[in-house]
């Protein structure tokens, strides 16, 4: 069996991870930052809020383990948290499409 050079198969996932940035979630048009602050309902999950504001970012294609962390990114307290809690405030950044320009 073959070993295969580590720097070659660095620079080949590299070179991958570099192709998946530029193409995914890839819009040329004008977007706009909406920010906004949500407050935690009973029965409410992380990833059930990060669900429901996914499909508002209409700016560019993300993936829900990518949003959900751009929140924990965005609210401190999440940070070495896994519970939410009712009344708690989180704020949530995302992505849209700006109309008529």
């Amino acid at each position: 069996m073959r070993r295969i050079r580590w720097d070659r198969l660095t620079a080949a996932i590299i070179g991958l991870a570099a192709a998946v940035l530029l193409l995914t979630g890839f819009y040329s048009g004008k977007q706009e930052l909406v920010e906004d602050v949500y407050v935690v309902k009973q029965g409410d999950t992380l990833r059930g809020i990060s669900e429901r504001y996914l499909e508002k970012n209409t700016g560019g294609r993300r993936y829900i383990l990518e949003f959900e962390q751009g929140i924990r990114e965005l609210n401190p307290a999440l940070w070495d948290s896994v519970t939410i809690y009712p009344g708690q405030e989180i704020r949530i950044n995302y992505w849209v499409i700006k109309e008529g320009e």
